[in-house]
């Protein structure tokens, strides 16, 4: 097994982080994508972690069902650097998760249209 040093950790981290925002946003359980890569919640929970290496094969599967390409968690990722999210990224991503789990499309376009008409004041 390769060794690990602190470039390593750090691309391992931000390609968790990713794939973590990922998933949070698009309202899926880790159970969820778990179950869609063929791995369990504890080990995509060591992935988001960076705490466990993430093979190329695993990340293509886990590319494809995130719906992005694999150099989508390579973007920005220079010398193991990263911008960390915002505060209003994470707002971004916790609303859309609650959002996500509102069941009634009445009031899923309810909450649309009033954030449309807020955001055009």
């Amino acid at each position: 097994m390769a060794r690990k040093n602190e470039f390593t950790e750090k691309v391992d981290n931000i390609i968790g982080t990713k794939i973590h925002e990922l998933r949070i946003s698009m309202g899926l359980s880790r159970q969820q994508l778990a179950e869609k890569i063929g791995v369990t919640h504890q080990q995509l929970q060591k992935y988001e972690k960076g705490t466990n290496r993430i093979s190329a094969g695993r990340l293509m599967a886990i590319a494809k069902a995130l719906g992005k390409t694999v150099s989508f968690f390579f973007d920005n990722v220079e010398d193991g650097h990263e911008a960390l999210p915002s505060q209003h990224q994470r707002m971004c991503i916790e609303v859309s998760r609650n959002f996500m789990k509102i069941k009634n499309p009445m009031h899923q376009n309810a909450i649309n249209l009033l954030v449309r008409t807020l955001a055009e004041n």
